[in-house]
């Protein structure tokens, strides 16, 4: 029922989605970008519900508190001090070791500001893992969520990171003027 009524919200506000989503890939990383605004959240939640993705997101702990960190740690939120080094790239590869299915979600620019290149944990715990990842972007000025291919890592470090990020070039976020060029 969730599932349903998230599909008609999401269409009802006029966005659609292009692309399946690999469900039957039991680990995996989705990098959602370009992420601009805080309205990319909500696009996402409609995403998350519609297509029952069970998925770990990471967020700076300023935003757990009181009931807004109650809904997010529901929805598969977990709070990161980002004034210190928590090797968060070896938790969620212990993560992946340690169950039999898992998927986390990454924004890897890592904020909502201007960025030039993304972070790159996302593909040290993809590398190190051995998970693939699944590219998503937010494209505002189609309202269109793209669920691009599924890549599977190579091994080629920075070389590859920029190949990723090439992906989401000239797709324009909620602030365009933020997306990755």
């Amino acid at each position: 029922m969730l599932s349903w009524m998230a599909r008609i919200i999401f269409h009802a506000i006029g966005w659609r989605l292009e692309g399946s989503f690999p469900h039957e890939l039991k680990k995996k990383i989705l990098i959602v970008a370009p992420h601009t605004s805080s309205m990319d959240f909500p696009i996402g939640v409609l995403i998350k519900f519609w297509l029952k993705i069970e998925a770990t997101f990471y967020a700076k702990q300023e935003l757990f508190k009181g009931i807004t960190g109650w809904a997010l740690r529901q929805l598969g939120g977990r709070a990161v001090d980002r004034s210190k080094n928590n090797n968060l790239v070896g938790q969620a590869v212990a993560d992946f070791m340690t169950r039999e299915k898992h998927t986390i979600l990454i924004t890897p620019e890592g904020t909502r500001k201007k960025v030039n290149n993304f972070k790159t944990g996302f593909y040290y715990i993809a590398l190190e893992a051995k998970v693939p990842i699944v590219p998503i972007a937010f494209d505002y000025s189609q309202k269109t969520v793209k669920i691009f291919p599924t890549y599977y890592i190579k091994g080629e470090g920075i070389r590859e990171i920029e190949k990723i990020r090439m992906l989401f070039k000239g797709i324009p976020g909620k602030s365009p003027e933020n997306s990755i060029t």
